[in-house]
């Protein structure tokens, strides 16, 4: 399953990843054709994630971010400020339908 994940819920300067299939290595991914897109593999990191549905629009993702991080507040998870959505389904697929995730890293 490939995701989507965009960095920063306010941010005008977003980053965009495409997660690929656990297996994979990096030679085996297709190789970009353009030089603003690279591809690189990232360490490991532990997060904590809340999935929903709906379509992801800033004001369901602010809300869902909002539950996410009283919840690890609650159980006394420290925090990054960094917010990830997570959009698992294309845009085409009706509302309701779209599965996705907020996911935040823990604070080193």
């Amino acid at each position: 399953m490939i995701a989507t994940t965009t960095s920063g819920l306010d941010s005008k300067a977003w980053k965009i990843a495409f997660v690929m299939p656990a297996g994979m290595s990096v030679n085996e991914l297709p190789h970009p054709n353009n030089a603003r897109v690279s591809v690189r593999e990232l360490p490991a990191q532990e997060c904590v994630a809340l999935s929903f549905k709906g379509r992801a629009n800033a004001e369901l993702c602010k809300k869902q971010e909002e539950l996410l991080r009283s919840l690890a507040r609650s159980a006394e998870f420290s925090l990054s400020e960094e917010t990830r959505i997570a959009r698992f389904d294309p845009p085409f697929k009706p509302g309701f339908l779209q599965y996705n995730e907020i996911v935040i890293p823990l604070s080193k």
